[in-house]
């Protein structure tokens, strides 16, 4: 039987988002992925068909990885791998493909002069360059490492209710990526008002302990017998157990928000200039998202902004939380949304997830589709040559008039924006 390696060697969210590569390859042979320690549990949970394997990759200095992972290493050494495939673009990651032949490597492998990358990765690291035209789902990106991947529609299941009320991730990773905690507390009134006073979790980690207290004393008071604080109380086996049956998730761009589309929660979504629907929304038919749009939009939460977090203004505004009762009660086409704000509702096609506008403007709506209808003929293509021809003859026209042109092959690539930074994730 065929067997298969995966790395992933990221976070929370990016090991829920590998799904359709794991389970595409699972309908192949089995699967082994291999994560960093501190998810381990959560991957055996969410993929009981893999076999997983525990790495110390996070908190680690590069010179005592080997050591800490010998064991993992030495059964890497007595596996006979069909296929490895790395999906990270890491120094870390590409070291340990150093065990394999290279030509099982698929994704990124180490070379004399950096890492290498494998077509699919290198076209798609270059569509980066223009990110705001991106429409490509980064499950879908893992899922096209393999040949055969699984159909988008039998990833996650369409969302529905489950009967258990609201959940509220409190808080994101990055600071900038959440919604204040005013303004989130107007939010999560909204939704109880408008889904008839359902139960409320509120869910994260020891962190966001004090922001549970602080949102919880902005809340009516006839909430409050409602709300059930669980931040800092679930392992993995609770968190997926306090989102699994909710009626809705409230969020910003998190790991929780992708176990919720893996579970089939209905997800609402606010997404800051940091966080890109098109890139790392919800997967799967149902979930609403509410996205900054600027000029400046996606930007790196690791960079200083320089608009005083401008992209935050809309959410404070009243038509927002109108737009979230319409969107709870009526559906969304009375929705109005002020500038700057975006509502989107998440579909499947044949190339995996796509956001359809529901309200608010898109001024690269055009470009976008052009981006998306060349990534599934890319897709569907059987040689190299093909590829080439795709390639060369792809072409953007200015939405001005002025019939500038420029080719896909002359996006290039900054490799530092995809790379792991060793301080944050290894």
């Amino acid at each position: 039987m065929a067997a298969f390696l995966v790395i992933q060697a990221a976070r929370f969210g990016d090991v829920v988002q590998t799904g359709r590569l794991l389970r595409g390859l699972a309908q192949q042979g089995q699967v082994h992925l291999a994560v960093d320690a501190g998810l381990a549990r959560l991957a055996r949970l969410i993929y009981p068909f893999a076999t997983v394997h525990s790495l110390a990759l996070h908190n680690c200095h590069e010179h005592d990885v080997l050591e800490k992972n010998i064991r993992v290493l030495a059964d890497w050494r007595n596996s006979d791998f069909t296929a490895v495939y790395n999906c990270n673009f890491s120094g870390l990651t590409a070291a340990l493909c150093r065990m394999f032949e290279p030509e099982i490597v698929v994704g990124y492998r180490p070379v004399t002069n950096g890492i290498w990358r494998s077509p699919w990765a290198r076209m798609a690291m270059q569509l980066t360059r223009q990110r705001v035209l991106s429409s490509l789902n980064l499950v879908d990106f893992w899922a096209h490492f393999a040949s055969g991947s699984l159909p988008p529609a039998a990833v996650n299941p369409v969302a529905a209710p489950g009967g258990e009320g609201i959940g509220v991730v409190l808080a994101g990773r990055e600071s900038r990526r959440s919604l204040p905690v005013p303004v989130l507390a107007e939010v999560v009134r909204t939704a109880f008002a408008a889904m008839g006073g359902p139960r409320v979790r509120l869910l994260g980690s020891n962190a966001e302990k004090n922001v549970a207290h602080r949102l919880q004393r902005l809340l009516p008071a006839k909430m409050l017998d409602r709300v059930e604080d669980l931040s800092g109380k679930t392992d993995w086996p609770g968190l997926v157990d306090a989102v699994k049956g909710l009626d809705a998730l409230i969020t910003p761009d998190t790991g929780t928000m992708h176990l919720a589309a893996h579970l089939g929660v209905p997800v609402l979504a606010f997404f800051l200039s940091s966080a890109f629907a098109h890139e790392t929304g919800p997967y799967g038919e149902g979930h609403l998202i509410w996205q900054a749009e600027r000029h400046c939009v996606p930007c790196l939460e690791s960079a200083p902004c320089p608009y005083n977090t401008a992209c935050l203004e809309p959410f404070r505004s009243q038509e927002l939380l109108r737009s979230l009762t319409l969107a709870l009660t009526e559906g969304t086409k009375r929705v109005k949304l002020p500038d700057g704000l975006q509502l989107w509702r998440s579909h499947i096609d044949s190339l995996g997830a796509v956001l359809r506008l529901e309200a608010g403007t898109d001024m690269h709506a055009a470009k976008r589709t052009q981006v998306r209808e060349f990534l599934a003929s890319y897709c569907n293509v059987s040689s190299l040559e093909q590829m080439d021809d795709i390639f060369s003859k792809m072409k953007f026209t200015d939405d001005d008039g002025l019939g500038n042109t420029w080719l896909f092959d002359e996006w290039l690539c900054r490799d530092v924006d995809w790379m792991l930074p060793p301080d944050r994730y290894c």
